[in-house]
Parts: C-alpha cells; structure tokens; sequence
C-alpha cells in the first residue's frame, strides 16, 4: 500500500483532501479526487488525503505502485490535516473539509476549493424526502449555506465543472465581494479566481472492444446478446427520476419484450450515505408493475472503480433521467462521462449541461422531464434501430477525447505552476469584514438618511466622482 498513514517528512506541491471515501468502491467526489492525484503528480509531489472509514484492507492492491502518496484521517483529529498542511505550498478542497477541518483556514498554503458539486443546491432537493418539517429543511439549508459562504471567503483559486457554473459561482463570490476593483486590477478575466475543470474520464487504449463480452463472472444479471440493455450507471439520487423510466420501460414493453433495464447500484460506497428514498420508490414501483428481476433490475452492492467496464461494455444506451428543478441547470451528471468512455449512445432528460452536449453533436437522444409517452417513444427508438446507435457510438468515440483527464485539468494545471513560480497576479481571501461592509452599512450614517431625500443622491451623482466619493466618506 502506498504508505498509508505516515505523515510525508518533507511537505507536498499539492495537498488534496477528498471529502469521500476513496477506494477500490467509491463515487465522483472520490473518483474526482483520486484522478485529480494521479493527473497532478505527473507534475507535482501529491498527498491524497482520504477518510479513515473508506472501504479499504490491509494490503489492498489498489493502492500499489502510487505515483502519489496516501493517507487517511479520522473526522474528530485534525492534526494530520494541519501537519501536512503546513508542509504543503497547496491545498485543494471540496465538500464540507473546511467545516470539518477549520484549522485550514489558518494555514499559509494556497487554497484550492473544488466546487463541481454544488451541494447547497443538491441539498435542498435531498433532504424534501428525508426532512417532514419544513423549519429543519430551512435550519439544515442555512447551515449550508454558511458552509458554502465560508468556502468562498477562505478559497483562492476554485474549481467548477462546466460555464454554467462558472457563473453561478462568480454571482456568489461578488456577492461576498470577492470580486472588487482591485481583483480586477490584478486579473480581468478572474483566471487566477476560478477555473472550469470538468470531471473527466480515462480513455482506454486501443480500439473499442467488438460486441459485447459474454460469460463475465462480475456480471450476474439474465441479459441476452439479442436483448437491448438499458444501464443506469450509478446511484439513484433523490434529484433524478427513475420512476418516469420505469414507467416508460413498462409501456415500451408492449411493443418490443427484447428491453432490459439495470440500475447499477441502489446504495452508495460511503457508509456514512443512508439509502436514498428514491431508490426504495424505484424497486416497488418495479416489483408493482411485475418488472424486476425480468426486465428491471437492481444492483444492490456498489461496483468496483476497476469492475465497472464489465457493466458498461454489455450495455447497448447509457440512461440519466431526472426532473427539472433550480439544480438541474447548474448540474453535471458525472455517469454520462461513464458512458462516453465506453462508447453508449445517451438517453438523457433535458436541462442540464450534458444534455445539451448530446443535442449538440447528436450523440443519443434527450426528452422533456417526466413524458413517460415522449421517453417511451425514445427508447423504443433507440432499441429498435441498431444503424443508429452505432452512428451515435461513432460521435461518441470522438467526442470523449475532450474530457480526458489530463485534457480538462489544464487549467489547473496552469495555476499550480505559477503558485510554484509564484507568480499570480494577486492573492487576497475574503474577510468577514468585507463581507459585513457590504451586507451590513451602518444603520445610523448621516448619507443613510439624507439619500432618502430625491434631491441628494441625483447631486451626489452629477459631481464628479473623486469629489462625489470623498464627499460621502465625510458624511459617513
């Protein structure tokens, strides 16, 4: 194993702390983290950090041959997070590790904040099943959202995962005025603020495998080489919509019993993740409608990170249903990349960033949210012209190319060198200061109460504005 728990002598370049179990069995957050250690040591000397509870054992071969370093650490002991810390000239961030580690905010390193999952949005989706009252919804999300704030004060560089949510972020940081006249001085375009690096995947070498694999131990599910195999390549989160498909398999059904739908997992790698509702609504609803375990299945147990190609390289369409809510336009469904690795044509809902990559270049079908006829229709479509979707597959095999690995973290790459050169244009966190001068004026200034009277503000605005601005910081 790659050294685990033995704190790096001499510091790292890069520090990464996954907020997710990493391991053999992990999901994108985990995934993220370790390809961003495994892209970034190519250039840098990478620690991964990973918590104590991700599902590993002694000796797992997983962890051989590392060209970066592991360790794990324990949720109630920051003093691995802050020895490394302060060995280390960067430190990159996601989930709720700030919250959990506030010692970070202390540390000199540069601080890279990866927000490609924009939990405060997730959550409040999340939660409207797990949480009756709506006051506890309300206290969960302010909590959030003073995560989230905090983030933003205490980063220095951050990372998103397409334009959609460059922008969502950039509204946020000027809110908090992150974004001023001096940041702009130093940087108009914001690169050196916030960078779009999206959750990539690792091309496989060579051409596509022909056909489909047959005899796999890994694959335990009665499809046939003639049936058409529907896969949902991940977990069924409360915010997707599995219902819609299973409803919509039922009435394709009655015109082509050769369709196969697998959900690939109901659970979720981190222990600590109860089962979401919606994936117990998702297997009544089979079992209801006598589909499970002969046109519907279920994967109870999480795929192995090396063992998913055995899933995908069966399957004939990669599927990714959900409904339209204030997530979905700022959302990247990271399972979609799964299929673009393993060339699937994609049935995806419209909305969000991927769907419109498929529109785009054509590479699968998208429908309105919730249209069980329109869905059932597009199935129907997609299963019964194979011409088709080898025409998708063949845009799909070029399109990949633009989210490998070591394609998307070019920008961040760049910005870790010039932390090492030290040359960034400026370097200035937010305050809690800043924060309260914009959001909290004092209550009793005397341009407070005279700007309520029509004649002085259009004045204060014809002046010209060195004598304007000093003007009003004397009546202040």
């Amino acid at each position: 194993m790659a050294r685990q728990n033995k704190t790096p002598l001499d510091g790292c370049d890069v520090f990464i702390i996954s907020d997710d179990v990493v391991g053999n069995k992990m999901a994108g957050p985990g995934i993220r983290a370790w390809e961003l250690s495994r892209v970034l040591s190519k250039e840098f000397k990478v620690v991964l950090g990973i918590p104590d509870y991700s599902p590993t054992r002694k000796g797992d071969p997983f962890f051989d041959g590392l060209p970066f370093e592991v360790v794990r650490y324990a949720i109630d002991d920051s003093r691995l997070i802050q020895t490394i810390g302060e060995r280390s000239r960067m430190i990159l961030i996601q989930g709720y590790i700030l919250s959990k580690f506030p010692v970070i905010k202390e540390l000199d390193a540069v601080l890279i904040v990866d927000l490609y999952v924009p939990f405060v949005l997730e959550n409040m989706f999340v939660h409207k099943r797990k949480v009756v009252s709506l006051d506890d919804r309300e206290f969960i999300h302010r909590n959030d959202l003073r995560v989230y704030h905090e983030l933003l004060l205490a980063g220095d560089h951050f990372l998103c995962a397409n334009n959609r949510q460059k922008d969502f972020f950039l509204g946020s940081l000027l809110a908090l005025n992150r974004i001023h006249p001096g940041a702009l001085d130093l940087c108009p375009s914001l690169d050196d603020l916030v960078s779009v690096v999206p959750f990539g995947l690792t091309l496989e070498k060579g051409n596509p495998p022909a056909g489909r694999p047959q005899g796999d131990r890994a694959f335990p599910f009665p499809i046939a080489e003639d049936d058409v195999f529907f896969l949902w390549g991940g977990v069924i989160s409360n915010w997707f919509d599995p219902l819609t498909l299973i409803k919509a398999m039922n009435l394709a059904l009655d015109k082509n019993r050769r369709l196969k739908l697998l959900f690939l997992s109901t659970g979720h790698p981190n222990p600590l993740l109860a089962e979401f509702d919606m994936a117990r609504e998702a297997v009544k609803l089979a079992e209801n409608l006598g589909l499970k375990d002969n046109h519907v299945f279920f994967n109870r147990d999480w795929v192995s990170y090396e063992d998913r190609g055995a899933f995908f390289r069966r399957a004939d369409v990669g599927v990714s249903i959900h409904r339209t809510n204030f997530e979905t336009y700022f959302a990247s469904r990271t399972r979609i990349l799964d299929y673009l690795k393993y060339d699937l044509p994609v049935l995806c809902t419209k909305g969000d960033f991927f769907a419109d990559l498929v529109e785009k270049n054509v590479l699968g079908l998208t429908v309105p949210a919730e249209d069980v006829e329109k869905l059932s229709s597009a199935i129907l479509k997609l299963a019964g012209d194979r011409t088709l979707r080898e025409e998708m597959k063949a845009r799909v095999w070029v399109a990949k190319n633009d989210f490998a690995w070591e394609k998307v973290t070019q920008p961040l790459l760049r910005y870790c060198h010039k932390v090492m050169r030290e040359s960034l244009t400026g370097r200035r966190r937010g305050a809690r200061g800043d924060f309260f001068s914009v959001f909290q004026p004092r209550q009793n200034g005397l341009v407070r109460r005279l700007v309520k009277r029509r004649f002085l503000w259009p004045f204060l605005q014809k002046l010209p504005s060195r004598v304007s601005i000093k003007l009003k910081r004397l009546l202040k």
